[in-house]
């Protein structure tokens, strides 16, 4: 090798670790410090050639991008089935992943094996879940075509004794019901009851469960229903439904709600064309907030029902509103206005909605 070249291939040398120096520093002292796998996912390799003159400069190569692993998902699954086990699950899988939101997905779930250690091959559970900053939090969860509550309906305030009603598919056509209230660790169970449905297909459930107050300070907390097996190997499927609890003050009242589009005089009906935006203005007494559902047409609508928004800042605490752009598709329901307030619950679902 030429004294020239010899200089230059130091020189290089020396800039190359000035270099990884100069990087390691800012990324170690940087305001959001990176590990050192994505350090090292993010730099590229330099190779160094001896040149004589007839051969190429020394080159650059970037690694190949690894593909990233969806930690967000493997986070829902794993909330899910915390929530699951909690409710009596035994060994949850979660089987399936649907994002249905910008920050809310659905888990599908099933316990490993069932009776005499048989394997579960389908979903039994779907879970809803909203992810918030501190991670994922479940909102619902639904036996997949066994239980179907009509009421309560989320986010209504009860009372004892809590009116419940659906249809359901278990052993013997028994449902267990338990209300519960949010608490650090394991729920604080505030009441259990039991009602009969369908023992072989679906069928009307209908009764009364007589749960104790609830702890001071204490709003919220969960009505579960799961079917009997007949076998002690913990449940199979829940629906549970997110609930609050009444305290003692007035009992919301529903003074008056209008549309724009308006509805037509005699049949109450809001008919709909194209794409568009639904307003829901609600007038009320003794509320907190106001939620405008659409139930679709036909018995059984209620489980089915989608949330076209709410507002939880109402003008002068009586004037609320609910606006809804509606898709260029082909529906039919009604509305259904519920009004929460710490005294309970008002519901108003009288106005039919048409989109031809």
């Amino acid at each position: 090798m030429r004294p020239t070249q010899i200089r230059l291939a130091a020189v290089a040398g020396v800039l190359a670790v000035a270099i990884g120096v100069a990087t390691a520093f800012v990324v170690g002292h940087g305001p959001n410090p990176v590990q050192p796998a994505a350090v090292a996912d993010t730099t590229t390799t330099t190779e160094a050639v001896v040149t004589d003159g007839n051969h190429p400069t020394p080159t650059t190569r970037a690694p190949k991008p690894k593909p990233p692993t969806d930690r967000d998902q493997q986070a829902a699954k794993a909330a899910a089935v915390a929530f699951l086990r909690e409710l009596g699950m035994r060994d949850p899988v979660a089987a399936t992943y649907r994002k249905t939101g910008a920050a809310t997905a659905e888990v599908g779930i099933h316990p490993r094996a069932g009776e005499g250690g048989a394997r579960f091959d389908r979903v039994t559970t779907l879970v809803q879940l909203h992810r918030y900053s501190y991670g994922w939090v479940a909102t619902g969860a639904r036996a997949d075509n066994v239980i179907e509550v009509d009421e309560p309906l989320a986010f209504q305030r009860i009372e004892s004794p809590l009116t419940v009603s659906g249809l359901s598919v278990a052993y013997e056509g028994t449902v267990h019901v338990t209300v519960s209230e949010d608490r650090r660790g394991a729920d604080r169970v505030l009441g259990r009851g039991v009602v009969q449905g369908g023992g072989t297909e679906l069928a009307p459930f209908r009764g009364e469960i007589a749960f104790n107050d609830h702890t001071v300070g204490v709003t919220a907390g969960w009505v579960v229903f799961s079917g009997d097996t007949g076998a002690d190997t913990g449940i199979v499927s829940a629906t549970a439904v997110r609930v609050r609890f009444v305290d003692s003050d007035h009992t919301p009242q529903i003074l008056g709600v209008t549309t724009v589009p308006a509805p037509s005089a005699s049949a109450q009906l809001v008919t709909l064309t194209g794409r568009g935006t639904l307003t829901v203005r609600v007038r009320a007494f003794g509320a907190d907030e106001v939620r405008v559902l659409l139930v679709p047409a036909g018995t059984g609508g209620r489980p089915h029902a989608r949330l076209l928004g709410v507002d939880t800042t109402g003008e002068d605490g009586e004037r609320w509103s609910v606006s809804w752009r509606y898709p260029d598709e082909a529906f039919h329901g009604h509305l259904l206005i519920q009004v929460n307030g710490r005294g309970g619950t008002a519901e108003h679902d009288g106005i039919a909605v048409l989109h031809e």
